[in-house]
């Protein structure tokens, strides 16, 4: 099989708390010929990150395709409403959010952290993997629906 052929390993654009939440976003991203698909997180959080499931959708395009996503969700001037239900970093308002902080490519940092959580020094948290910033989600407002900031660009 050549390298052209091979297919590149999924990286997520933005993460949501309900699936209807993705569909602007999804839409969106396809009308402009980028193959995406929804990763439901769900299951992965409760057992092997030990937290209850928070914000498990996960809207994701191939790795080489990703640059030219966020290079077309900076510009394009309707991406706070593709994406108004997104968790948004509230330090740097990327979308780049990982829930939990929790690596899922390395085994030893991951064994670590349930350790930590296990003996309750640490809690989940979120991470934005552009600058860095880790913060806790607030609980789920009346809705069920969790409070995050809104993106204005």
């Amino acid at each position: 099989m050549s390298a052209s052929s091979t297919k590149k390993p999924w990286v997520n654009v933005a993460v949501f708390e309900k699936r209807d939440d993705t569909g602007p976003l999804e839409s969106f991203l396809n009308q402009h010929r980028i193959e995406t698909r929804v990763y439901n997180d769900r299951v992965l959080q409760a057992i092997l990150f030990l937290c209850p499931p928070h914000a498990t959708y996960r809207v994701q395009v191939r790795a080489n395709a990703a640059r030219a996503v966020t290079e077309l969700l900076e510009r394009e001037p309707e991406t706070p409403v593709l994406a108004q239900r997104a968790l948004h970093c509230p330090s740097c308002d990327s979308l780049t959010v990982n829930y939990p902080q929790m690596t899922r490519k390395f085994f030893l940092p991951t064994l670590v952290l349930h350790i930590g959580i296990l003996l309750r020094v640490i809690h989940h948290e979120a991470y934005c993997e552009k600058c860095h910033h880790t913060w806790e989600l607030p609980p789920p407002d009346k809705r069920g629906l969790p409070q995050v900031k809104v993106a204005s660009h």
